[in-house]
């Protein structure tokens, strides 16, 4: 039977009391060597004691998540104790009136314990059940969408495997400080993605610089015969490259100052939720609806917004999203259906996508509406009952989870619009939109992930917890008035 540390460390200086008292029996000093030898055993059963200790506190939930198993934070991982740390920290300096001191030194100890826990094993295990967890969200969903996320998801995992090197390696004793703010960046982009709908459909890369420059798809390679004994042809390549600009949101989270240290720290798991819904919210948000028009955008016809107008400010962020193109952009990618939900509304996009939907390329597809379309598609002639749909037929199954084998997801931040395809700002909305595109055309850069930083405000005596981020959208042929990737029907009648 396998023994536990702690048994091994008792049967091992058990062995050296037996061995100590045999020489002294015999007269004999031990030699060097042997001590050596005994020190070094020792050593390494204390080693797998204090490992075996820091695992008996810590666990891994069955999202990936570390958390701490007993004690005041019990049940909190790397996210929570993150801000309770930025709002209790801050609330200990400026009113330490608030905070026991004991309280800091308490969870200083569970974010060193939560690192200290966290090796190699434990970056693929993150990574296997992230992955799980989003095909168990995804579900209805094509399963290319959840491989495709291993490529991001696998640049994560490299960064954490990274910081838990340079822990190891460094001789330093604050150079585990980098581990967790890196572990906390990965799970809540994480949590991110679980509660997005549009996020994790595209490729999502770590930004090293802001700008950053990546490079597009490689121009068509010639072919030519070959002849023995002769040179052959070779054709030169066309590379270019297009740009990510990242651009950063703010959001504030109040507490004022009747609200206890063991108030805050109850209410980690719920603001960590909370923080993630929200995050999720506003980046697919200005994925689909960026526009940096301040009068007459796509979201907002008929009134000038400003960066400070609250609901709307997120749509100025600084790029154009995935809607702008097909609507504004390359107008010849819309088209205004003005009928009740069809198959050949789907059909039709696929056809202004041209290449960018032939078979081999098809899983690259998706279909994205609002979620009255959605509902609205549901009763179409194609898709309603079994003898045309089979099994999958929306009578009975519930749902349409794919169009002409394409996915179709619908997202709450995609809005119904007028029969201009716009949203307009004093309401009247009531048609419906389809947007279909190649997810390979667009890329996501992720410049700074959320952080969180807390500020006294003694004038309305609180702290406010703010949460911000750092985000890039980019189209990849460079030039979007041609693009033809992306294709949009509008003017859906019958919705509402």
């Amino acid at each position: 039977m396998t023994m536990t540390p702690l048994e091994q460390l008792m049967s091992e200086m058990e062995g050296y009391k037996s061995w100590a008292t045999d020489k002294i029996a015999e007269g004999l000093a031990p030699v060097h060597d042997e001590v050596q030898r005994a020190t070094e055993r020792l050593d390494a059963a204390m080693k797998g004691l204090d490992e075996w200790r820091r695992s008996q506190l810590i666990k891994m939930d069955s999202s990936g998540r570390l958390i701490v198993r007993e004690g005041k934070f019990a049940g909190l991982g790397f996210l929570e104790l993150a801000i309770v740390e930025h709002v209790l920290r801050h609330r200990s300096t400026s009113r330490p009136t608030l905070v026991q001191q004991t309280t800091i030194a308490e969870l200083d100890v569970a974010r060193n314990q939560l690192a200290q826990s966290f090796n190699f094993d434990s970056a693929f295990e993150w990574e296997e059940h992230c992955l799980k967890q989003l095909r168990v969200v995804r579900e209805t969903q094509d399963m290319e969408s959840a491989s495709r996320f291993r490529n991001s998801l696998t640049e994560w995992r490299s960064l954490m495997i990274r910081a838990v090197q340079k822990a190891m390696d460094s001789t330093t004793s604050g150079a585990g400080d980098e581990l967790v703010p890196t572990l906390e960046a990965a799970q809540l982009w994480m949590d991110v993605n679980l509660e997005a709908r549009v996020l994790p459909l595209f490729t999502q890369s770590p930004m090293p610089s802001n700008p950053f420059d990546i490079g597009t798809q490689i121009g068509d390679v010639n072919w030519y015969p070959t002849t023995e004994n002769v040179q052959s042809t070779t054709t030169t390549p066309t590379t270019a490259k297009t740009t990510l600009t990242a651009y950063g949101l703010k959001a504030g989270i109040p507490f004022s100052d009747e609200l206890s240290e063991d108030a805050v720290i109850a209410m980690a798991a719920e603001l960590r939720s909370t923080l993630a819904r929200n995050a999720s919210e506003v980046i697919d948000d200005v994925i689909l609806n960026g526009d940096t028009t301040v009068l007459n955008g796509i979201n907002s016809d008929g009134v000038t917004i400003g960066t400070d107008t609250a609901g709307k400010a997120q749509w100025l962020l600084g790029f154009d999203g995935l809607i702008h193109l097909p609507l504004i952009d390359n107008t010849s990618q819309a088209k205004a259906h003005s009928s009740t939900p069809t198959a050949a509304m789907f059909n039709n996009n696929d056809i202004k996508l041209g290449k960018y939907t032939a078979p081999g390329r098809r899983g690259d597809v998706v279909h994205i509406s609002d979620i009255n379309t959605h509902i609205a598609s549901r009763i179409i002639t194609e898709v309603l009952t079994v003898d045309k749909m089979g099994p999958r037929a929306t009578i009975s199954s519930g749902e349409l989870a794919s169009v002409f084998g394409t996915p179709y997801i619908m997202s709450e931040q995609m809005k119904l619009a007028d029969t201009d395809g716009k949203v307009t700002d004093s309401g009247g909305n009531t048609t419906g939109r389809v947007l279909t595109l190649n997810t390979t055309q667009w890329r996501i850069g992720i410049m700074r992930p959320i952080t969180f930083e807390a500020d006294r405000e003694p004038g309305k005596s609180q702290t406010t917890l703010y949460t911000s981020m750092r985000i890039a959208l980019t189209e990849r042929s460079g030039t979007r008035s041609s693009a033809s990737h992306t294709a949009l029907q509008y003017d859906i009648s019958s919705v509402t």
